[in-house]
């Protein structure tokens, strides 16, 4: 019998468990019973998913659900829109779905963020699953209960806190995602290398190649770690008022690139470029020495990322972070690093270090 690995994310709120193995998706139904939860099913489930997993989902679905609609999404932070949300509200009360719903999210980080932003507001919240899709939702935007959609071209600037019944995470559709949804993924890897401890970050770095290549063994210990880690920050820290902020390395830049850029670079692209900027801030600062950024750089080096990162306005980035929800008393916050596992919060930079880390972070690109 296939075994899979397994953890309890505890929160105020309540316990739920992340199942992570290949094939875990055949868990769904199983696990919807031995829960005891609702059974008038509405998936909601990105475009690419379901056109390489319908059948698989299907088969999943096939018994004990009395009523069960698939919403398929369109790909892209475009999805995260009040208007697309409108629609699904929109569809749930024509198909008379009640407070008896089950909202199941199958996909990449926007359509958990969606998904969940739905199963927060409608009737005042109703039941969610996530079965995550990629490597970034998997290690990231799966666990915790951050939901969101985006407005006016600010990132997740409308959102809840909204924590799953359960996680399922199969390895197995990772096997699909494109090259560029990978590197995405490595971004939120990479963070956690920086914030956890020099193990995992060695782990990660001497293992590349065999994560570019989707090698299985290697995939379920990185999920796995990352969850591990992040589970233990979110029991401590549910609604990000303290420790949970370390989670955000590299955010403030990387929010502000997306945006900047419309949202043209995905989320973890968008990270990486963020912590290297992250560093050079942290250099800038005096919190690491310039042998320790070389030495973190040169990692870095070795994942590629999109060109049109260096065409960025250092002006428009900079307006985007005032606007960051991080922020507090119109002070641009910032996370940064001393060493693997040593992160300092809400620390405050002029425009000036802004500016040089975003320049030095182009700088890097174009070596």
């Amino acid at each position: 019998m296939q075994k899979f690995k397994k953890i309890i994310v505890k929160t105020e709120r309540r316990s739920y468990p992340v199942i992570i193995g290949p094939n875990s998706f055949q868990l769904l139904s199983k696990q919807i019973a031995k829960q005891n939860l609702n059974r008038n099913i509405f998936v909601i489930v990105d475009e690419n998913v379901k056109k390489h997993f319908l059948q698989k989902i299907q088969k999943n679905l096939k018994s004990n659900f009395p009523k069960k609609e698939i919403y398929t999404l369109k790909k892209g932070e475009s999805s995260k829109s009040s208007s697309v949300l409108g629609r699904i509200y929109e569809d749930l009360i024509r198909k008379k779905y009640g407070r008896d719903t089950l909202i199941l999210a199958i996909g990449g980080g926007v359509t958990g963020d969606l998904a969940g932003f739905v199963a927060s507001t409608y009737m005042r919240g109703v039941q969610l699953i996530h079965v995550p899709t990629t490597l970034l939702a998997d290690v990231d935007s799966s666990i915790g209960g951050k939901t969101g959609i985006n407005f006016n071209k600010k990132k997740n600037i409308i959102g809840t806190f909204y924590q799953p019944e359960f996680v399922l995470i199969d390895i197995d559709f990772l096997q699909t995602i494109s090259n560029a949804e990978f590197i995405s993924g490595l971004g939120e890897v990479v963070k956690y290398a920086f914030i956890t401890n020099v193990k995992f970050y060695n782990f990660i770095f001497d293992n590349l190649e065999k994560i570019h290549l989707k090698n299985k063994p290697v995939l379920e210990e990185i999920v796995y770690e990352s969850i591990l880690f992040k589970s233990s920050v979110v029991a401590l820290d549910e609604k990000e008022s303290g420790l949970r902020k370390i989670l955000n390395l590299g955010h403030t830049f990387a929010h502000a690139y997306e945006s900047a850029l419309d949202f043209k670079i995905k989320h973890g692209e968008a990270v990486i470029a963020g912590i290297i900027s992250a560093l050079y801030l942290s250099y800038i600062k005096g919190y690491i020495s310039e042998k320790r950024l070389n030495e973190f750089l040169a990692n870095l080096r070795l994942i590629r990322l999109p060109i049109i990162l260096r065409k960025l306005d250092d002006q428009k980035v900079l307006n985007f972070m005032r606007t960051d929800k991080k922020n507090r008393g119109d002070k641009i916050k910032f996370v940064l690093l001393r060493n693997i596992g040593e992160i300092i919060t809400d620390v405050e930079s002029n425009n000036k270090e802004i500016i040089k880390s975003i320049l030095l972070m182009k700088f890097f690109l174009n070596k």
